[in-house]
């Protein structure tokens, strides 16, 4: 899967609107304003205003402006490239009268939630992590998609090589498994023994987890590593073989990784379909055309150049 590289860009520029929004409508108030005795007294502080303070530590009080600048000072160039590279690859897209169709599109989200249980827990967890709206990610992979398109429109891939890569990966174009599972980590197998004893006693798995369970990242959530694939490359192959074999309800363990002693739990199975082939030829053209770009930055930055794209603010936050 390929990685949503302006994601933080996003977020970050969704952050910087939602605070000076704050203040320019602050601002349309107070120069909208003719009657003096409706206003405030000069000591005190308009909320929305640069100088509000929005937090304080102790005796320390932190200002609007502060955030702000330490945004622009930190991140603004990141955010400002990331804008303009937007810019820039809707006009050679225009120029090139390339698209991105719903088809497309929707693939692209479909590939980027697999793993989660479904698309609105992808969703959901986007908006917790990162602070973005259901369009903003559809938005970022559109503009991905656009980007890639331009880089490999003049790139040959043969036929020849799509068998090859093909044959060379024939698992991944055969029916697939997937599996939903919880785990328990230990790193030691006699306690990881008597957790098993408890679970098989009637002691929920979930609670264990939270309670004994070493993966942080899972245990909050009562072990679960949600839907994973038969080839998922980070899951170790003794559990996927181990899982291969259960029935949904099942329990085993515990399964000596190397890094410690896994217990598991299935939690539900599903079948994954071939694609048809042309749809998976398609698919492989499109990755082997990737890969043969040689630097996806020089793109952006070709077209950068190209379109002249150049920052003209004085504010050395923004600067190169």
């Amino acid at each position: 899967m390929r990685e949503t590289t302006r994601l933080v860009p996003l977020v970050l520029l969704t952050l910087f609107i939602l605070i000076v929004s704050g203040c320019q409508s602050e601002d349309k108030e107070q120069s909208g304003a003719s009657n003096p005795s409706t206003q405030l007294p000069k000591e005190s502080v308009e909320t929305g205003s640069v100088e509000e303070v929005i937090a304080t530590v102790g005796d320390t009080s932190i200002t609007r402006k502060q955030l702000l600048d330490r945004l622009l000072t930190e991140y603004g160039q990141q955010t400002l490239r990331a804008l303009m590279l937007t810019a820039v690859v809707e006009q050679e897209a225009k120029s090139l009268q390339l698209t991105v169709t719903d088809d497309e599109l929707m693939q692209e989200l479909a590939n980027m939630s697999h793993g989660y249980e479904s698309e609105d827990e992808f969703y959901a967890v986007m908006q917790e992590q990162l602070g973005m709206e259901p369009s903003d990610v559809r938005e970022d992979a559109r503009i991905r998609l656009l980007l890639e398109k331009i880089a490999t429109r003049d790139i040959e891939v043969l036929d020849v090589e799509i068998d090859e890569y093909i044959a060379d990966h024939r698992e991944q174009f055969e029916t697939r498994y997937r599996y939903l599972l919880a785990q328990i980590v230990l790193d030691d197998e006699t306690i990881a023994d008597q957790v098993l004893s408890q679970l098989k006693g009637g002691a929920d798995f979930g609670a264990m987890a939270e309670r004994y369970s070493l993966d942080e990242f899972s245990a909050e959530d009562g072990g679960s590593l949600g839907w994973i694939d038969d080839l998922d490359p980070f899951v170790d192959r003794a559990i996927l073989r181990t899982v291969s074999s259960m029935n949904v309800g099942e329990i085993r363990g515990p399964i000596d990784t190397g890094l410690g002693y896994v217990i598991i739990v299935l939690m539900g199975r599903g079948v994954i379909d071939p694609k048809p082939i042309e749809q998976a030829r398609q698919e492989v053209r499109y990755t082997l055309a990737l890969g043969k770009v040689d630097s996806m930055q020089g793109v952006e930055q070709a077209l950068l150049d190209k379109y002249k794209a150049h920052v003209i603010a004085e504010d050395a936050a923004l600067q190169h």
